[in-house]
């Protein structure tokens, strides 16, 4: 049912609300537009604010509904008016095989990401370059709202991922101006 719902959204170019579950008790929404999925994970093209953002990664399994209201369709045309849809797209392809392959694909175009984990019992923000992935976790060298690396990358469990962010303004602006070393005081 899931699965029909996201190829119409494709397919359709609709501006989407997804609605997922995240923990025992916790949601979180999600707007924008389907630019890819497989039948484990989706790629959305993040909007706010009568903007395409960049994307985000999201595992189908967390998804409980996908919108496509008056509301919905009314804040598409505004996009359209504004300009705004006919820059939705990736001109790229990301591996949505496994979590494996989704890192494994987004390292090779050399961009940073951030790694959520939103389950209010762990709820971790992770901003950076992919260092490598394993079978159970991946590693991502962080750096600070300073701009500053950590010395050693964070080790974040697949499982626990529950949306990855990548080529976005923030991000990317964040990214081109990091400072390498961390002066000890």
């Amino acid at each position: 049912m899931i699965l029909e719902k996201i190829k119409d959204h494709f397919e359709g170019k609709k501006f989407t609300r997804i609605t997922r579950k995240i923990g025992a008790d916790s949601v979180e929404i999600s707007r924008g537009y389907i630019v890819d999925y497989s039948n484990d994970f989706l790629v959305l093209q993040e909007s706010d604010d009568f903007s395409v953002l960049g994307y985000n990664i999201l595992p189908i399994d967390q998804i409980k509904t996908i919108r496509f209201n008056r509301n919905d369709q009314y804040y598409h045309k505004m996009m359209v008016w504004e300009g705004e849809a006919e820059k939705v797209g990736i001109n790229y392809k990301i591996d949505l095989g496994s979590w494996q392959s989704v890192f494994k694909s987004i390292k090779e175009k050399g961009l940073n990401v951030i790694v959520r984990c939103e389950d209010p019992e762990i709820d971790t923000f992770t901003i950076g370059p992919i260092i490598k992935t394993g079978r159970k976790n991946v590693y991502i060298q962080y750096f600070d709202a300073s701009g500053f690396w950590d010395e050693e990358p964070i080790k974040i469990s697949l499982e626990d991922i529950t949306k990855v962010n990548f080529d976005d303004r923030y991000i990317n602006v964040f990214s081109k101006y990091l400072r390498h070393k961390r002066t000890k005081k």
